[in-house]
This record gives C-alpha cells, sequence and structure tokens, in this order.
C-alpha cells in the first residue's frame, strides 16, 4: 500500500512542479516511473523493514515448549528494539528500491501504451 500512494504521489509533484506531463516524451514519462517507483520503493522497504526482521527472528530460532508465538514476538522486539528492526535496511533499501522502480517503469509503460489516463486520484 505504501508504494503505491507514495508513487502516485511523487509522481503527481514531478508532474506539477518540473515536467510538463503533456509534452514529455516517452522516455521522460519512463524516467518519472523509474524515479516515483524507487522513491515508493524506499518507502515501502523502511515501512515493512521491521516485520521483515521480526519474521526473519522468529524462523531461525525456536521456542521454550509452551512459549506462544505472541510472546516470542515480543520477546524479539524488545531484543532488538527500534535500531535493531532496522538491521540490513541498506541492502533492503537498495533490493526492492530498484525492484519496485522497475515494475513501475513497466506500469507507466503500459499505462501509456494501453491509453489508461492517471493513476490513483489522492484527494488533495
Amino acid at each position: 500500500m505504501a508504494k503505491f500512494v507514495v508513487y502516485e504521489k511523487v509522481a503527481e509533484q514531478v508532474y506539477a512542479n518540473f515536467v510538463d506531463k503533456s509534452t514529455a516524451s516517452a522516455g521522460m514519462n519512463t524516467a518519472v516511473n523509474l524515479g516515483s517507483g524507487l522513491i515508493a520503493g524506499f518507502a515501502a522497504a523502511i515501512v515493512s523493514q521491521p516485520a521483515d526482521t521480526m519474521l526473519s527472528k522468529i524462523n531461525k530460532t525456536k521456542g521454550l515448549p509452551g512459549e506462544g508465538t505472541t510472546s516470542r514476538l515480543i520477546k524479539i522486539a524488545k531484543e532488538l528494539g527500534i535500531r535493531g528492526s532496522y538491521t540490513g535496511l541498506g541492502a533492503r533499501l537498495f533490493m526492492v528500491g530498484t525492484l519496485t522502480a522497475g515494475q513501475f517503469a513497466i506500469y507507466g509503460d503500459i499505462k501509456r501504451v494501453l491509453g489508461a489516463t492517471g493513476g490513483v486520484e489522492i484527494a488533495k
């Protein structure tokens, strides 16, 4: 969800402030899609990193006999803290950012080829 909202808002701002969408070339539109997708990927990586770190930790460690999943998650969260829950964020930013940029470049080009107008209208 985060990446779609961020993608649309960034693209909207780029077109409002830097690029005239009506005269932009296909290459410029692809560049806007790539840039907006990269920023959206960064947002998605930041939002999802703590949950993915917790998932990795819970899958790597065995719980005590009779220990429930919720209590294990709470214990892991206390051990990690805020800083620890973002361990590995740099690699994740690179991976998710580039993948998302590529996805949105393809998405934008398909929309252009099909003649689809606009995206999700986000209330102003």
